[in-house]
């Protein structure tokens, strides 16, 4: 039963993230060919904000689910299933919402009210 999970893990998981961290690869290659800084720049800073989010996702995942299910690990797998069933889908519109330059002003001034 363990073999048949393990498999059923790979295929549905650990392939996903191979075949997205390809795509990163060609994405990033395309990226770099970019002649003007500014370009790249953007163009680098959308990508690495779409890969901690994917990162986050896969990371959980296959962590939780590729290790042999034992009763010490049941509640660290519990924990960590949180990161990718709550932390993934709220973090996803804070990176969006953070590339818009009124949000990041906005939420300094609330930082710098907070910290004084």
């Amino acid at each position: 039963m363990e073999m048949l999970a393990f498999t059923l893990i790979l295929i549905f998981s650990l392939l996903p993230f191979l075949f997205t961290l390809m795509s990163y690869i060609c994405i990033i290659a395309t990226i770099l060919r970019i002649p003007s800084t500014t370009g790249r720049q953007k163009a680098f800073s959308t990508c690495s904000s779409h890969l901690i989010v994917v990162t986050i996702f896969y990371g959980t995942l296959l962590t939780v689910y590729m290790f042999p299910t034992t009763n010490t690990l049941s509640d660290f797998k519990k924990a960590i299933s949180v990161f990718y069933t709550v932390l993934t889908p709220l973090v996803n519109p804070i990176i969006y919402s953070l590339r818009n330059k009124e949000v990041k002003e906005a939420l300094m001034k609330t930082w710098r009210k907070c910290s004084f």
